[in-house]
């Protein structure tokens, strides 16, 4: 595993602690280039002399011609719909307590502490032997946000990484808040000492789950749901739409565990 020195003299000034591990997209960005220059030019003098087989002959040099064209131009276009050529000039280098990330536009650094939120999205293909996307918003402290996508390899590994970190830091903070009386949001959810909702759609009012018939709480099949103690679901959403899922969860299983103990009432949405 290896960390330019510039990175290392920058994650040293910062205290990031010990380097951990590399997501370097510029690998994958140079091969997606150079089978780019290999392969359009070429589909395009095959279908140039399909064509022209097809019309003066003999057709079946055409015909093999226009499947080798398809085949050339089919890896052209998958190139084309990956990740890898938005990976140009990225790469995020993990420490222990932070990150150092790499962009066409300068360098950056981050401690742990430093980020406040995270949002992760995934979205599943609907063809088979395609992988799942992922995507991560990560917010600090001063309202300033980056995005890690599937152009980084191991981006899930690095995201899940973000998440544990913050949620370690901001689960803490958002039970005191709850304590104290608050209402704590994480997009359409809302969790206070008395219970857990959920917006309402097209205006209609929300739902609200009070603790002592709050049930299992998770992450699953993209989704952020809430159980009833009956084991029926109450409310779920898109984990795209939930700022610090993780934490969420935790605290509504937090509150769940502890039912009656925080003498909170639900503030007005």
């Amino acid at each position: 595993m290896s960390f330019p020195l510039d990175v290392l003299d920058l994650a040293e000034s910062r205290r990031l602690g010990e380097p951990v591990r590399a997501f370097d997209a510029r690998p994958d960005f140079r091969r997606a280039v150079t089978w780019l220059v290999l392969l359009g030019p070429a589909g395009v003098l095959l279908v140039a002399s399909s064509l022209f087989y097809l019309v003066v002959g003999p057709r079946w040099l055409g015909a093999v011609g226009v499947l080798l064209a398809a085949a050339y131009l089919g890896g052209v276009g998958s190139i084309v719909r990956g990740a890898a050529l938005r990976g140009r000039g990225l790469a995020v280098y993990a420490f222990e307590d932070g990150l150092v990330r790499l962009t066409p536009r300068g360098t950056s650094a981050h401690r742990w502490d430093e980020l406040h939120s995270v949002t992760m999205a995934m979205v599943r293909p609907a063809s088979r032997g395609r992988r799942t996307q992922w995507r991560f918003t990560v917010t600090g402290a001063d309202g300033a946000h980056f995005v890690l996508g599937d152009e980084l390899p191991g981006v899930r590994d690095l995201g899940e990484a973000i998440v544990a970190e913050v949620a370690r830091r901001e689960l803490p903070r958002r039970l005191a808040e709850v304590e104290e009386g608050r209402t704590v949001r994480f997009g359409p959810f809302t969790v206070d000492g008395t219970g857990v909702g959920k917006d309402g759609e097209d205006g209609k009012d929300g739902e609200v789950v009070p603790w002592e018939s709050a049930g299992e709480s998770g992450i699953g099949n993209g989704q952020v749901y809430v159980r009833r103690s009956d084991g029926t679901r109450a409310m779920s959403a898109a984990v795209g739409l939930v700022p610090d899922a993780l934490v969420f969860v935790g605290l509504c299983r937090r509150m769940r565990d502890t039912a009656g103990s925080v003498p909170a009432r639900r503030a007005s949405r």
